[in-house]
């Protein structure tokens, strides 16, 4: 078991019974308890006794996409159309005159969308209100947690394009659910630091997230060739939690950790101000 805090074990003990979904609601109710425990004091004493919060709003994102159209492309960002994840610029407005508007729009914002809920988050530290403070982190934990799928980042989000139909909820759902079911496992614990230009830290972790993609449909094309009918029966997930589950451990502990050193970049853009007692 990876070390971690009494209050996170927990609170994941009790919290995580809500039906599955996008990373799962179970995952980004993990990555949003987790970025709690890798805070420095300073920030983490404006979001003590918040846990319920962050964790009840961390799948809100996700069910705003019904109502608003031009919320689902916010959550991934496709980086073939740019020739790599390398050549994503920082800039919104030169990654839209790169692409043009339509295909800008359809391959997706998730960098810049947690630079806008970082803004958020600064606004809500500057306004005093420690309630504002834990509901901006916990959407802020959404868009980061799903920066850190690997399959996010690609146009072949769901392996259509290499006959791996489904395996998206495969590995973000499925392998979640079987993580906690074994209960043995929790997120690393490290506090969080600003580096030296935080602001551009989503782009380090969109390349960090693609270069993952080959390996994560290896694994998933060798499972299914441990299954007699080339399904996904226990055989597939046997073999399939073994290859990937690590992986999914290492993305659910720094999705938490990058959440925690945004929630610091915020609070630190606000003035480093001290909780309200």
């Amino acid at each position: 078991m990876s070390k971690s805090t009494p209050l996170l074990a927990a609170a994941l003990c009790a919290g995580l019974a809500a039906p599955l979904a996008a990373w799962g609601v179970q995952g980004h109710q993990i990555v949003a308890l987790a970025a709690l425990q890798d805070l420095p004091p300073g920030p983490a004493a404006w979001l003590a006794g918040q846990e319920a919060v962050l964790r009840d709003h961390a799948s809100d994102p996700d069910q705003w996409k019904d109502s608003d159209p031009l919320e689902r492309p916010r959550h991934h960002l496709d980086c073939e159309p740019y020739g790599g994840p390398g050549r994503v610029p920082l800039v919104e407005g030169q990654a839209r005159a790169m692409l043009g508007d339509s295909l800008f729009q359809q391959s997706g914002q998730v960098p810049w969308s947690v630079l806008d809920r970082v803004t958020s988050l600064t606004a809500a530290f500057t306004s005093g209100d420690p309630g504002a403070a834990a509901l901006a982190a916990s959407i802020l934990s959404h868009y980061v947690g799903d920066l850190s799928v690997p399959l996010h980042t690609t146009s072949n989000h769901n392996g259509d394009d290499t006959g791996q139909h489904g395996v998206h909820k495969r590995w973000e759902t499925g392998l979640v659910e079987r993580i906690l079911e074994e209960g043995s496992w929790l997120p690393e614990v490290r506090t969080a630091s600003l580096g030296a230009n935080s602001a551009a830290a989503p782009w380090v972790w969109l390349g960090d997230s693609f270069r993952q993609v080959p390996g994560l449909l290896a694994d998933d094309l060798a499972a299914e060739g441990e299954n007699p009918d080339g399904g996904h029966g226990d055989a597939y997930w046997q073999t399939f939690m073994g290859l990937e589950g690590p992986r999914v451990e290492q993305q659910l502990s720094a999705a938490g950790q990058r959440t925690a050193q945004m929630i610091l970049m915020a609070w630190t853009a606000a003035g480093s101000p001290p909780a309200p007692l």
